[in-house]
């Protein structure tokens, strides 16, 4: 493989997470939104009911880069009117460990109603996420070869790749405790379709000073369940793998087999009439993979030797003689063993200070936990508040060394239609080359129809008025506007 072919398969791996982690930071504080209980359980509906249209309720698309954006590592020379890869700058701004992540989360089916003093929310999504940890040196390696690392090792301690497809059954309950204190918990069925997972990569490749020799010292492993067939040379080692050709895609996708469970929690507290606080602590949970199993098993060391400084892996002889070196020798051999994979949680804790009697300003912090390293991200925002067909919010994100996202939601009434979109970066959905941080979601829902006709007319002469209080934050107290 050349060089060049190398660097723009690094490149489309890196970038190909752009489904466009799951943030939603903008979302988070806007409580008059029912959709806002997706990310704090204990947020209620302001109706009696709401029912998402079928295939339309949400959708939530979000991506997460920390090393680097698109045109960071792509460039156009105008001059010769074509693109060039610009790694270099990419790679060498790399911290110790980047993070890569994305999400598509697709529900269908959602709806909420009060039973007497609860609020019951229930969905069905379809959820595919990847998270990914690339450390600085195996970044440098795939992108310069070998020839910086004469002498040493290039460490590939921590490299991780993990994509998850499953499907998402959830319950959810909120119950207004008293004034001042709200609660909520969602319990999820999740039922598994594929999944690549690496639980842990140690070691690393040495290259010798005297004779360019690599010494390559490895502990990995790889679980997959995917419909693939893995091909096997004479000695037992992986040879290739390929989708199968015959694959039952209905089997897939009702599979029932890879279960797992999982919780959310969350409160929000009135401190005073003003200042209102609020949390919630996501994806508690697994999911155990029981089908269409292989794992594959890097465990060793093994040699190979060059003859002189021409030859490291900016050859494509040398690169090509490696790589058929490892098939043979080091590539894993694949079992069935069964594994089993955790979420990655989420923390979100806020706060509001009203400083009108429809606007609050706030502030949220977030914190995603992938393994032992937390990603964090911190909002800023201004979110009107109990008016009748219309919520708005404005924020402010600092995430993944990115200052400069400005998001904006909606939530409004059309009729007996409730629309609601939220993005954490509204400049950057104009730009996508030039983002590091995205997130979407958006919905279309039914409920019921709060005005007569000549009460409507009324309302439009005045304005937008104020929403009205179905449920009351007062323990066992109702109120309900009149017809």
């Amino acid at each position: 493989m050349s060089k060049q072919r190398s660097h723009i398969i690094i490149l489309m791996l890196l970038m190909s997470r752009l489904l466009v982690a799951q943030q939603n930071l903008t979302l988070f504080l806007m409580h008059d939104v029912p959709q806002a209980g997706f990310v704090n359980p204990a947020v209620s509906g302001s109706m009696p009911w709401i029912i998402g249209v079928p295939a339309l309720a949400s959708i939530h698309a979000s991506y997460a880069n920390s090393a680097f954006s698109m045109d960071e590592g792509l460039r156009y020379d105008a001059a010769v009117d074509s693109f060039y890869l610009n790694f270099d700058a990419v790679v060498n701004g790399f911290n110790s460990t980047e993070t890569v992540m994305s999400s598509i989360h697709y529900t269908p089916l959602f709806v909420g109603f009060w039973v007497k003093e609860n609020w019951v929310s229930i969905s069905l999504s379809e959820k595919v996420t990847s998270f990914n940890t690339i450390p600085r040196e195996a970044a440098r390696l795939a992108w310069y070869g070998n020839t910086p690392f004469v002498g040493r090792e290039a460490s590939l301690d921590g490299l991780r790749a993990n994509a998850y497809h499953y499907r998402d059954y959830a319950l959810g309950l909120a119950r207004n405790m008293s004034a001042r204190w709200s609660i909520g918990l969602r319990a999820h069925l999740l039922w598994g379709k594929g999944a690549v997972y690496t639980p842990r990569t140690q070691g690393g490749i040495s290259t010798n000073a005297n004779n360019f020799g690599l010494l390559i010292n490895l502990d990995s492993r790889v679980h997959s369940s995917l419909p693939i067939e893995v091909g096997m040379d004479a000695e037992g080692y992986v040879d290739h793998i390929d989708w199968k050709e015959d694959i039952d895609w209905k089997d897939y996708l009702m599979n029932r087999r890879n279960m797992g469970v999982s919780f959310d929690l969350g409160f929000i507290y009135r401190y005073d009439d003003k200042t209102t606080f609020s949390g919630s602590l996501l994806n508690l949970g697994f999911i155990a993979w029981k089908t269409s199993l292989n794992t594959f098993v890097s465990s060793g060391t093994f040699a190979f030797t060059g003859t002189d400084s021409s030859t490291d892996f900016n050859g494509g002889d040398y690169a090509e003689a490696l790589a058929d070196s490892l098939r043979g020798q080091f590539l894993p051999s694949p079992n069935s063993e069964r594994f089993t994979t955790r979420l990655a949680p989420e923390i979100y804790l806020g706060a509001t200070r009203k400083l009108r009697p429809h606007l609050n300003a706030g502030t949220v912090f977030y914190g995603r936990i992938l393994r032992n390293k937390l990603v964090p991200a911190f909002t800023l925002s201004v979110n009107t508040l109990e008016y009748k067909t219309l919520n708005a919010s404005l924020s402010y994100t600092a995430i993944n060394g990115d200052y400069l996202n400005i998001g904006a939601g909606i939530g409004l009434a059309l009729g007996m239609f409730h629309l609601h979109a939220v993005a954490d970066n509204v400049p950057g959905l104009f730009r996508l080359e030039k983002q590091r941080n995205l997130s979407l979601r958006l919905g279309l829902s039914i409920v019921p129809v709060r005005n007569g006709e000549k009460e409507e007319k009324a309302m439009r002469q005045k304005g937008v008025g104020a929403i009205p209080c179905y449920h009351s934050p007062y323990k066992g107290e109702r109120k309900k506007r009149k017809r």
